[in-house]
């Protein structure tokens, strides 16, 4: 659930991350407000278009700029006034704040991405499990999930994997203890407070409670989600799924 806090410069931190990069730091928990405000950061720094800037990665609590040394150095001293990585840092954070920014973002975040999933149990592996252990039939645990709109907080542990939160604690259940050895494609799982799909086969320790026919993640055309999409599933039939289904035939 959304907090609506507004974080303050005061609330921001700026740290080394090697010597071709640095972090910006909110504190380190999950909520909605907190990515609202890295992702208008993130906005922020492509629009001044920085020479030397070669990448900019937002994540649950914290934006990484990786930058060209030699590229950057040039343009902190001419445009920024700076010699010091830590001074430029929270320069660019104190123009963050001190500028009135139209975030294109928010126009996206009005979106919401719906994904079908097919809930069966051949594909919800888990969902037997979890029914009986938090003792909610299978439909009902499928309405829980599906009634949420879930925020991406980060794209990591695989390509186009994208962490989802938050999942409703009635439905809560943490990881496997043993990963399996394999998770197929476009399986939908639950770790502990949030959700996210497997892209590609790969060994996995979330609860896997169904299965998506949409491909999120290939070589040409990347990741479908970013951080800051919102998401909604939906349930469909495993006519539809093997109908739309856009992975491999197992």
């Amino acid at each position: 659930m959304k907090e609506n806090k507004n974080y303050t410069i005061n609330d921001w931190h700026v740290q080394h991350l090697g010597d071709h990069a640095m972090v910006f730091l909110l504190p380190s928990i999950i909520d909605e407000s907190l990515v609202d405000q890295i992702m208008q950061f993130n906005f922020f720094i492509e629009s001044k278009k920085i020479n030397g800037i070669k990448d900019i990665i937002p994540s649950y609590h914290s934006l990484t700029i990786v930058y060209d040394i030699l590229l950057l150095q040039n343009t902190m001293q001419h445009s920024f006034a700076c010699h010091d990585m830590i001074e430029f840092g929270n320069k660019l954070l104190l123009a963050f704040f001190n500028e009135t920014i139209i975030v294109k973002e928010n126009k996206i975040k009005n979106e919401i991405i719906k994904i079908p999933v097919c809930y069966a149990i051949e594909y919800g592996i888990d969902l037997k499990n979890l029914s009986e252990i938090k003792n909610i039939n299978v439909d009902e645990i499928i309405k829980i999930h599906t009634s949420i709109i879930y925020n991406i907080y980060c794209l990591g542990f695989m390509p186009g994997f994208a962490y989802m939160g938050k999942v409703d604690a009635l439905i809560q259940m943490n990881r496997h203890p043993k990963p399996r050895p394999l998770v197929y494609g476009g399986s939908v799982g639950i770790a502990g407070e949030q959700t996210g799909i497997y892209p590609m086969n790969a060994p996995g320790g979330w609860q896997i409670i169904g299965r998506t026919p949409i491909k999120i993640f290939d070589p040409i055309h990347l990741a479908k989600f970013k951080v800051g999409d919102r998401i909604q599933f939906y349930s469909i039939d495993k006519a539809t799924y093997l109908a739309t289904n856009e992975y491999p035939t197992i």
